[in-house]
């Protein structure tokens, strides 16, 4: 059985990321045989170099701070989840960016393979009609057995966390930073309640400070976790579109809330709709809808029923998608032999039905 000792260490060696610990672990067998392997054993595998092999055999630093790490652990009720661990978050493991390690401090780390997962995003200035939006779609989240995920930072984030808090409702909150504090310090109380029905994610030791560089890779985890990402209120620019671009590359659906053309705030929400980077989201049904949940007690329509409501076009459609999965838009309005306009109304149909979803660049897939 692999030392969670020597996996806490792998992780503190400064040469060694998550996909270089990755490939370690991969050829040989485990974070405890990395350290034990010889440099000619090292120097056989792909992509490490003759620094990251000599801080591997010289890493008694690292090994002590792993001790100091799990000491921690201990006194603080924190967990540290390895990527070869089962407890590991399916849909995590998924991302090939995913952090080879985690810390996880709160109820029960079971709550990470809750059945529908929403990241709430945005910035940092949001307007009083943002909150209350953000508010009004977690209010109508409840019904869903949602888990919100976000990443305790003013502004939506922290509003996002308040609301879920406020109605029940399980959340978690990913850090730039070790769980040995809390940033920013103002949020120390609804890290607390967070703690009681959902919890704390950091790839970070504990005493690893709110460096700026820390954020954007935190964003990561935060749509790794995830089904949905949903923007509320952001900029063309910054962390919410940097979030964006990692929930493009691990496949995850896209929302966001619509706000008024001269609005600054909204400036980013417009443009990934108008770019159809995003669906436009209004409310938690919209949400709901396009992703088939169904609330407790009603039975979700299965895909052979809501392939028996399709038409010829749409049945042709779906065929054609099927046999080649995410063909472009001009390849498939001339495969299915229908005007532009006719086709747009039946994919944006198809999609409504959780048949078919649409991809970046205006490419299809079937669900």
């Amino acid at each position: 059985m692999d030392s969670l000792q020597h996996q806490i260490a792998l992780m503190l060696v400064p040469q060694v990321g998550a996909v270089t610990a990755k490939t370690l672990v991969s050829y040989c067998g485990s974070a405890e045989a990395v350290f034990r392997a010889s440099k000619r054993e090292l120097q056989k595998i792909p992509g490490i170099g003759p620094i990251t092999i000599q801080a591997l055999t010289q890493a008694k630093e690292p090994l002590q701070l792993a001790d100091r790490e799990m000491l921690f652990m201990e006194q603080h009720g924190v967990e540290a989840i390895f990527y070869t661990d089962p407890r590991y978050p399916a849909r995590l493991k998924q991302c090939p960016d995913s952090p080879a390690l985690f810390f996880f401090k709160g109820s029960s780390l079971s709550i990470l393979e809750t059945q529908n997962i929403v990241a709430i995003i945005g910035t940092r200035q949001p307007s009083e009609h943002g909150k209350a939006i953000c508010e009004e779609i977690i209010d109508g989240f409840h019904v869903y057995n949602v888990l919100i995920v976000s990443g305790l930072a003013f502004g939506v984030d922290v509003t996002a966390h308040r609301k879920a808090c406020a109605v029940g409702m399980a959340n978690v909150g990913v850090l730039g930073h070790g769980l040995g504090s809390i940033y920013p310090s103002q949020h120390r109380s609804v890290a607390h309640r967070m703690m009681e029905h959902g919890g704390l994610i950091s790839e970070y030791a504990h005493h690893e400070k709110p460096d700026r560089e820390h954020f954007p890779m935190r964003n990561r985890i935060i749509s790794g976790l995830s089904d949905v990402v949903l923007v509320i209120e952001t900029a063309q620019s910054g962390g919410s579109m940097i979030t964006v671009q990692y929930a493009e590359r691990h496949g995850r659906e896209i929302f966001a809330v619509p706000g008024r053309p001269n609005d600054l705030k909204s400036v980013g929400c417009n443009y990934l709709i108008k770019n159809e980077r995003a669906k436009l989201a209004e409310s938690a049904a919209d949400i709901a809808q396009r992703m088939q949940w169904a609330e407790p007690g009603h039975a979700k329509p299965t895909q052979t029923q809501l392939f028996l409501e399709l038409g010829p076009a749409e049945t042709n459609i779906v065929g054609i998608i099927r046999d080649k999965p995410e063909i472009p838009i001009d390849q498939l309005t001339f495969a299915a032999q229908l005007p532009p306009g006719e086709l747009a109304a039946h994919i944006l149909e198809l999609e409504f039905k959780g048949i078919i979803r649409t991809l970046p660049g205006k490419r299809y897939l079937v669900c």
